[in-house]
């Protein structure tokens, strides 16, 4: 299979992802660890959505709340998707994401979505320089990582003779199934 977009695009792509890493190291090196943390965020919703963007339109689901073309999906719903097709054994998946890279980035986001939500407490906010260097340092490793991880999925995914399929089980336990009504309704 063979990349959809054009070269520019994809290399216009490469320029802002340097851009906005440059901007990320470049707020530890200065002790913004609240931009750091921030930007890391974006740079995930980014990389999964890219990989979810490449795989959606064969779900059955895909009609649900992951229709969109932009990219509004709430990040643990796109790196959940992603674990639910490792987890079915799907190779380009799999063989791209550590399964605990999954674990470790949904942690991650708990934490930081937790410290960005206490920010303006009068109780938290006195310890929350100390609080997001250890998530902008730590995030930095997970998004390093992703990077590697969504590189080799591009590579897998469009490899000569290489098709996708969306596995059957991963798509029975998406978040954009129609849940049934309990009421009967």
């Amino acid at each position: 299979m063979k990349s959809t977009e054009k070269k520019e695009e994809r290399l216009k792509r490469v320029d802002m992802h340097d851009f906005f890493l440059k901007k990320i190291h470049d707020a530890i090196d200065n002790e913004r660890y609240i931009e750091a943390s921030w930007l890391i965020y974006s740079c995930f919703e980014n990389r999964y959505f890219r990989t979810v963007e490449k795989i959606k339109a064969q779900c059955k689901y895909s009609k649900g709340k992951c229709k969109k073309t932009s990219n509004e999906l709430a990040l643990r719903t796109k790196v959940r998707c992603l674990q639910r097709i490792s987890e079915a054994d799907c190779s380009c998946i799999k063989d791209a994401f550590p399964d605990e890279l999954f674990a470790e980035t949904l942690s991650w986001v708990k934490k930081r979505n937790l410290m960005m939500h206490n920010l303006l407490q009068l109780e938290t906010y006195e310890d929350m320089d100390a609080q997001f260097e250890e998530s902008a340092k730590e995030g930095l490793v997970l998004l390093n990582k992703t990077y590697d991880s969504c590189t080799k999925f591009r590579e897998l995914f469009y490899a000569e003779g290489y098709e996708f399929v969306f596995p059957e089980e991963a798509m029975d336990r998406c978040s954009c199934k129609p849940r049934e009504n309990k009421d009967g309704d």
